[in-house]
């Protein structure tokens, strides 16, 4: 008997936890859905395990409307108004310009925020403390017409306002990359000319969109 109560509250609980889950990733797809605006200023710390090193980069994001998007390091700009894309790399002075595409695996911080939480399946593993904040820690899994290089992700979503704190995911080549993410602004309105890139004086400008 005390078997069959055991496992009966074992049942329970997994139903309560996959309604708690399916609650949690509803409340981020509407959270990020609705907003139109977004800053932040994030650090990405990749670890390559093939060969054992370590890089970490920091910079700042912009996403309007979930397509417009804004990528700025020390290095790199990566601008797109959702038709064309432009990538500027500082170091060689140099403009690719490209046309947007839909799902073609490419893995950008808007990515990672807008787009991953509806594409894969969720588990919440804890609440946990980060940054003197309650979070829930979920992992998220591929679905099987999901596309892409992810093979397993964890996120950090504040449990008070649904906001994604942090993102750690795993590729099928066993590197791993967070980004913690910071400073949010979801209330300064961004120009759409904001999501235009013009090219410095000098710079090799390719077009690959020929």
């Amino acid at each position: 008997m005390k078997l069959k109560i055991y496992f009966l509250f074992l049942f329970l609980f997994t139903i309560s936890q996959a309604q708690s889950v399916d609650d949690i990733v509803e409340e981020i797809q509407e959270r990020y859905d609705d907003l139109e605006n977004l800053s932040a200023e994030f650090v990405q710390v990749e670890y390559f395990g093939l060969t054992n090193t370590r890089n970490e980069t920091k910079g700042t994001i912009y996403v309007k409307n979930g397509v417009q998007y804004r990528l700025e390091t020390d290095d790199r700009t990566i601008v797109t108004d959702g038709i064309t894309v432009w990538t500027y790399s500082a170091f060689n002075n140099q403009v690719l310009i490209d046309r947007a595409k839909k799902d073609d695996g490419a893995l950008l911080p808007r990515d990672l925020l807008f787009k991953y939480p509806h594409d894969y399946y969720a588990s919440l593993l804890d609440k946990v403390t980060y940054n003197g904040k309650t979070h829930y820690l979920l992992k998220l899994d591929p679905k099987e017409d999901t596309h892409g290089y992810i093979k397993t992700m964890k996120i950090w979503v504040h449990k008070e306002n649904y906001m994604i704190s942090k993102i750690e995911y795993t590729d099928f080549n066993d590197n791993t990359s967070t980004f913690a993410i910071q400073k949010v602004n979801i209330t300064r309105v961004l120009p759409d000319s904001f999501f235009k890139f013009e090219a410095p004086d000098g710079a090799e400008i390719i077009d690959l969109r020929m």
